[in-house]
């Protein structure tokens, strides 16, 4: 399994956006700065922003002091909430199962082995959302005021 690379851009976007805008008191950046300095292209920071928008993580404004703003507090947005916005919510591990048991000899040990891997999988998932909602971004950087 796998996340998009969308996903680790857009925690890279609300980190330089962020320190960006403490460290020389920005209000808002612009995507231009965004991509030249996180070479990302500006097709996807639009598209990601826009996700990251929607869900209360970024403030945009259009105009020529237009850009990307943080809508709270580094210590406020977690990695978990990036995460859902750009991921989504759905399942992140699951077992294959869409195949015949009865093919098998000893079918209740292949139905066993994909419930135990299934529990096992929910469970790694569990602990993974536990920690990403813990985390913020001022967790991750030292991006207090």
């Amino acid at each position: 399994m796998s996340f998009s690379i969308a996903f680790s851009q857009a925690l890279e976007m609300t980190a330089y956006v962020g320190i960006k805008s403490q460290e020389e008191q920005y209000d808002y950046l612009s995507i231009q700065k965004i991509s030249e300095k996180l070479n990302i292209p500006i097709p996807s920071i639009k598209k990601i922003s826009s996700l990251l928008t929607k869900n209360g993580i970024l403030r945009s404004k259009t105009g020529i002091y237009g850009g990307l703003r943080l809508a709270k507090q580094p210590k406020e947005i977690t990695v978990y909430d990036v995460l859902m916005a750009i991921e989504g919510t759905g399942q992140l591990f699951e077992v294959h199962k869409d195949f015949d048991t009865s093919a098998f000899v000893h079918q209740d040990r292949v139905n066993r082995w994909l419930e135990n891997s299934s529990k096992v999988l929910n469970q790694a998932e569990e602990a993974m959302l536990t920690v990403l909602k813990k985390t913020s971004l001022e967790d991750i950087g030292d991006m207090s005021e």
